[in-house]
């Protein structure tokens, strides 16, 4: 008997140490993060022990670089932070003579960190020498939570059809979204890109992100096409069309570890993101099936191309593309507009890539070819290399030229007036005027800061137009509306106190703008604003009794709070004090 319970005791010491030592030794292997900024370091597995935590990572870079990591590199929670220790295969701040990056492109480190206590299950990734950030690093094999509504849960994948044909419209694209996932304390550089056919260069619009992950944004369009929305170093490719508006839900996790290296493999075919509205189905292809658009869209592609000798790059890239072409055109599960469009980006960017390198060998042949995002840069090269002014390359040259010299001078010379009529496209020209007036209020705006600035409409404008003419230039900043009168002593006293508001919200993006109608003298008018920094208008009494009977501002002072998405936020009648105007103004612009 005293033997059997002898057993039981060294069976039971066995059981404790065992289930200790599970504790003392923990693998988590390419762990699920939510972002990062850096596509320099991913993290291949983590090993939380008592007494430390190792982290097996890999260090990108060109090849022959000093492989270097900062000594104030550590794992933090939201409550302490586990410093770096120790490293191997990189140097901690120099301090070693350091190793060089292979000719892979790629070097394994291992750094070691203060224990992790039993409990935390997410940490963030920080080396603050170079910015890095990897937040919500998964401790456990599980992927981030996200909240997901029911509605999302529920909704199925269909194939997109065939494209549409691609016709010129002049007209804004609207983008309501929602970033889930998304944590106020996270290091998030989301930048908005589409090819504008008056610029060169890709322009980027750096998009504010709102506390609960919603975002808004606008862009002119003169023809449906590609844009890119940048989270981090994540990409979410779009289909947009003019004058439609689409409602984007973004699955963050999973939209940044199909940008990883380690996790493109089992991420890169998840659905990102969900649409409503405008080319849904293509743009909800577009976040799932994860084919690259272009073929130098790889991280690390210049690197690894810059020093290939010119027949070994082109031969590199064809390869690329022709992998992709072959991959997509057996591929029964995406549907045809997605197929279409997609070959069409990749070819145009395998020609334009060489392009810049060479001559382009080849030419589009597609009836969509004007979606591609690398558009004006093929016309571009048709002209250079093959001597042929294509599609609507004359007047989109034309058009380029004449916004130039506008920017430069903030007008339309007479010399520039003529060459517009010579702009076949009527769309071009529209889209050109538009971008025009664009700048122009931006100029206004700017100035308005320092300065008072008379606008007008047009005289003809009534109805439920007058307040989005007024209001559209500013779109984009909060927007505070002032009804006002030259006579109206309560009037002048608010907008006196007002002044120490601007004071303090300098730094928000908020026009003000001043409204009266004919009761005020246009003499006594011209007088008083010159003291009163802003974007006055001195409207039509049809104008003013139309937007005093519509908005309900019945005596005046009157104000409306316009929300930098263009919505009508707040009203009042009467002066409702400084520190609400401040409340409602902060709410606009965030």
């Amino acid at each position: 008997m005293k033997k059997f319970m002898w057993f039981l005791c060294l069976l039971g010491c066995i059981a404790l140490t065992t289930q200790a030592g599970n504790y003392r030794k923990r693998e988590v292997t390419h762990p699920c993060f939510v972002t990062t900024n850096t596509s320099e370091i991913e993290i291949k597995k983590i090993i939380l022990t008592d007494e430390h935590t190792q982290v097996d990572a890999v260090l990108y870079g060109k090849p022959g670089e000093a492989a270097i990591i900062s000594s104030n590199t550590y794992l933090c929670d939201d409550n302490q932070k586990f410093p770096l220790r120790e490293a191997a295969g990189v140097s901690i701040d120099g301090q070693t003579v350091p190793e060089r990056i292979p000719d892979s492109g790629k070097q394994d480190i291992i750094l070691s960190f203060a224990p992790i206590p039993q409990g935390v299950h997410t940490v963030d990734f920080m080396e603050e020498e170079t910015g890095w950030a990897i937040c919500g690093v998964q401790l456990t094999e599980a992927e981030p939570y996200v909240y997901l509504p029911s509605f999302l849960q529920t909704r199925r994948l269909e194939q997109s059809q065939s494209l549409p044909q691609p016709q010129l419209k002049t007209g804004k694209a609207i983008i309501n979204g929602y970033i889930l996932g998304y944590q106020p304390s996270m290091k998030l550089d989301v930048v908005f890109r589409h090819s504008d056919w008056l610029f060169y260069d890709q322009w980027g619009q750096t998009v504010r992100v709102r506390q609960d992950g919603s975002f808004h944004i606008e862009t002119d369009l003169l023809v449906a096409g590609g844009a890119k929305l940048q989270i981090n170093k994540a990409q979410l490719d779009l289909f947009l069309t003019p004058g439609e508006e689409m409602t984007v839900y973004i699955h963050l996790p999973r939209l940044s570890m199909s940008a990883s290296r380690l996790l493109k493999a089992t991420y890169g075919q998840q659905q990102k993101a969900w649409f409503d509205g405008s080319a849904s189905a293509l743009n909800a292809e577009l976040a799932t099936w994860g084919y690259p658009l272009a073929v130098d869209e790889m991280p690390g592609f210049n690197g690894m191309t810059e020093d290939l000798p010119a027949d070994d790059f082109n031969k590199y890239v064809q390869h690329r593309y022709e992998k992709y072409k072959k991959k997509l055109e057996d591929d029964k599960k995406v549907g045809e507009a997605y197929r279409q469009y997609v070959l069409l980006n990749l070819k145009m960017n395998e020609l334009v890539t060489l392009g810049a390198k060479g001559k382009m060998p080849g030419i589009v042949q597609s009836p969509y070819f004007r979606y591609g995002y690398d558009y004006t840069t093929y016309l571009s090269y048709m002209e250079r290399d093959k001597g042929q002014t294509v599609d609507l390359w004359e007047d989109v040259k034309k058009a380029r030229a004449i916004y130039r010299n506008f920017v430069k001078n903030q007008a339309f010379s007479s010399d520039d007036k003529k060459e517009m009529k010579t702009i076949t496209q009527p769309e071009i020209l529209k889209y050109l005027k538009e971008k025009a007036n664009a700048l122009k209020a931006k100029a206004t705006l700017a100035k308005s800061n320092k300065s008072f600035v008379v606008a007008e409409i047009d005289a003809d404008i009534s109805g439920a137009d007058i307040l989005p003419a007024i209001i559209a230039p500013y779109r984009g900043q909060a927007i505070l509306v002032d009804f006002w009168a030259t006579w109206c002593g309560p009037c002048r006293k608010s907008i006196s106190a007002i002044r120490d508001l601007k004071k303090k919200l300098a730094a928000k993006d908020i026009v003000y703008v001043y409204l009266t109608g004919p009761s005020s003298p246009e003499t006594d008018w011209k007088t008083a604003i010159s003291d009163i920094n802003g974007v006055h208008y001195r409207l039509k009494k049809e104008q003013w009794d139309y937007l005093c009977y519509t908005y309900g501002i019945t005596a005046i002072p009157g104000y409306l709070i316009i929300s930098y998405d263009g919505k009508l936020q707040d009203k009042y009648v009467g002066f409702p004090g400084t520190d609400a105007l401040m409340k409602d103004l902060l709410r606009a612009s965030e």
